[in-house]
């Protein structure tokens, strides 16, 4: 019955929104993309996301081909993009990876990123996009707290499995990290430079919760990551020349610094009490033990062999993958294995490569892995600029 009300309540959403209100239907679609939602529609050729893309861009075709501002395909970065995936494309026809759902998969994306465009340039700002982070970044810390409320620990299952009866997954607890991470930094590059105060403050308020799901993550890549953008974040905005910049860097630090404290005291106060925790016990384990453990093996010291966890298998696991690469075909080496070979190959022994240079190189290839480079590298004087 309950499935019943959210398929009823859902569809009438949606026509709503197609017919009046597509601003909201962007702000769905978005936030699935961000919170990585998806799932089969009964009696449908197409899953949720591709169907509201594809009915999406549909209804504004009229609006996007009539507007006055650049066109999608005036970008160069969208060019090279596209000149990427045609790379990816082709190299995984080369190796038998080729199918219709990669080649969906890559046409959806470009869709989304079409209409992400549009909605830019016809609101002139990101607020489409900050309202769809800070809803999937919600939808992720929900999904923490849920796992370990309910599950006492990882792999995170996901609230939405609840109510639609999708099939469960495994869900690799770095991803919410990455998303709770990106938000915050979002989030804290909009309370700095945004000069509507109403928008600045929903930032603010919105920032802790993205802080607490980096945590509940234990991703330590996210965390470092948000650490290092966030202080160079506030070192501009404390040396800069706008009106209130400097203002609101120094009230985040004081904000900043008493949360670290009110966050000591509670650890301390929770350990003289004798209280211990699985979140506790996880959090401290791979943010703070296993680091150490890392940091003493590396310089030669002794260290505890129990905390280093996850350390062991990563490193294997890019082992194999460097091994794997240079023991290819020079040729293979130049134009790599194709999208999704490494998982194919089972190179890992069934894990992923948990390298992101590796496995692009091993999938791209040389030659790929230049252009992906050279179009990161692009984006840079676009950020200075601005």
């Amino acid at each position: 019955m309950a499935k019943i009300i959210m398929l009823l309540g859902g569809g009438g959403f949606f026509l709503y929104g197609m017919l009046r209100k597509p601003d909201l239907v962007a702000i769905l679609l978005f936030t699935l993309i961000i919170a990585d939602i998806n799932f089969d529609l009964p009696g449908l050729p197409l899953n949720l996301r591709a169907t509201i893309t594809i009915a999406l861009f549909a209804r504004i075709y009229g609006e996007l081909s009539a507007s006055d501002h650049p066109g999608f395909f005036s970008n160069p970065q969208v060019w090279h993009l596209m000149f990427f995936v045609i790379w990816i494309l082709l190299v995984s026809q080369f190796n038998g990876l080729f199918d219709f759902t990669l080649f969906k998969e890559f046409i959806l994306s470009f869709l989304s990123a079409a209409l992400a465009y549009y909605y830019f340039f016809k609101h002139k700002n990101h607020e489409i996009l900050k309202k769809s982070m800070i809803l999937g970044g919600l939808i992720c810390l929900a999904d923490l707290a849920y796992t370990y409320a309910f599950c006492g620990g990882f792999p995170v299952r996901r609230v939405y499995f609840l109510f639609t009866g999708a099939d469960p997954s495994y869900n690799n607890h770095n991803f919410f990290g990455y998303i709770c991470g990106t938000c915050f930094v979002f989030l804290l590059k909009d309370y700095l430079t945004n000069t509507i105060p109403r928008a600045a403050k929903m930032s603010l308020w919105m920032m802790p919760p993205m802080f607490l799901g980096v945590l509940l993550s234990t991703s330590r890549g996210a965390l470092v990551a948000m650490i290092l953008v966030t202080v160079f974040l506030i070192g501009k905005a404390l040396s800069s020349r706008a009106e209130g910049s400097g203002k609101k860097a120094a009230t985040l630090i004081t904000i900043t610094l008493v949360c670290l404290l009110l966050a000591l005291f509670i650890f301390q106060i929770a350990a003289s009490l004798g209280i211990q925790s699985d979140f506790m016990e996880t959090m401290t384990g791979r943010l703070v033990d296993e680091p150490i453990a890392m940091f003493n093996k590396m310089l030669g010291n002794k260290y505890n062999a129990g905390s280093m966890d996850s350390a062991e298998w990563r490193e294997e696991a890019s082992s194999l993958a460097y091994k794997y690469f240079m023991s290819l075909p020079p040729a293979d080496q130049m134009m790599g294995i194709g999208y999704g070979g490494f998982l194919a190959r089972d190179i890992g022994n069934g894990y992923d490569a948990h390298n992101g240079v590796l496995l692009l190189l091993i999938e791209t290839g040389v030659i790929g892995s230049l252009i992906y480079t050279t179009l990161v590298l692009s984006f840079c004087p676009l950020y200075n600029k601005s």
